[in-house]
């Protein structure tokens, strides 16, 4: 009996299938595709990007893109503004940091200080707009960017990546070493002397609530916010716009400059082709970001 009950079990071990190390194993699950937003921009009058943020809920406000900023620099006044303050080391947290463009930051750290550069070049009225802070490495760093200059935004796209925070920052005073921070006094003082001005604070962008789209035909309506101005108005999805306030559009690149002219409140007319034939509306701006 013995060996009738060994005899089996070896006829069961020759019969199971010998383990390979080269089976397959199972697929890894891929990861989502990171939605790109795209980021509207303008260049201060020395060329450097600027890009409008809202803190809080509070703004907007202009801050320059600076890779060379350590980190995330907001203006101490603004910090007062908005009823945000610096810990003992000088950071403060915010709890939504919202860059035009749907991009957005929850609890995100930064500076509260003014560095020389935005109290001197706001002094002087040298960027053409008053400037609230700078956007740095420790933020920068979470999103692969792309530029483009011959258009008004910028792609950006958000990456699996948490750069080192800048802890040689921790307790600094002042805004820059070496005494460069007298020289934003300095040009402060100047500007003053001078006459010169930063410009008003930044006004809220107009709005029209549509995702545009284009092709050889030029540009029409993909989707379009249900209850917002150019739905108000009598937009529709498929409509191709053809005219904006009594001129020609042809990209969707030109309309963005057209609307960027106007205030929120403004009544624009719209010329649109719906169904082959033309058709005038008038739509009243909205306030964006």
């Amino acid at each position: 009996m013995r060996r009738l009950v060994l005899g089996a079990a070896l006829a069961a071990c020759c019969l199971a299938g010998p383990l390979r190390a080269d089976e397959p194993s199972k697929p890894e699950p891929t990861k989502p595709k990171a939605k790109t937003y795209q980021v509207p921009y303008r260049f201060t009058s020395f060329n450097h990007v600027m890009v409008r943020a809202k803190i809080n809920g509070k703004g907007p406000f202009n801050f320059i893109v600076d890779t060379g900023a350590p980190a995330l620099f907001v203006a101490t006044e603004v910090a007062k503004q908005i009823g945000v303050e610096k810990d003992k080391k000088g950071w403060g947290t915010f709890d939504r940091f919202e860059i035009e463009g749907g991009v957005v930051l929850e609890k995100q750290k930064g500076r509260i200080e003014t560095p020389f550069q935005l109290e001197g070049m706001n002094g002087m009225g040298l960027a053409g707009a008053e400037l609230h802070g700078m956007i740095g490495y420790n933020l920068l760093a979470k999103f692969r960017m792309e530029f483009d200059f011959t258009r008004n935004k910028m792609a950006w796209t958000p990456l699996d990546f948490d750069p080192p925070p800048p802890d040689y920052l921790d307790g600094r005073t002042g805004g820059a070493p070496g005494g460069l921070d007298a020289i934003g006094g300095i040009m402060k003082m100047l500007g003053t002397f001078l006459g010169a001005k930063s410009t008003p604070p930044a006004v809220p962008r107009a709005f029209l609530g549509l995702e545009l789209g284009q092709d050889e035909k030029g540009v029409f309506i993909k989707s379009i916010l249900e209850k917002g101005p150019a739905a108000t108005g009598g937009l529709k999805v498929d409509d191709r716009i053809l005219e904006f306030g009594g001129r020609t559009v042809r990209d969707s690149d030109g309309l963005n400059r057209l609307l960027s002219t106007r205030r929120p409140g403004d009544s624009v007319e719209v010329t649109v082709q719906r169904k082959g034939n033309s058709e005038d509306l008038t739509v009243r701006v909205g306030e964006g970001l």
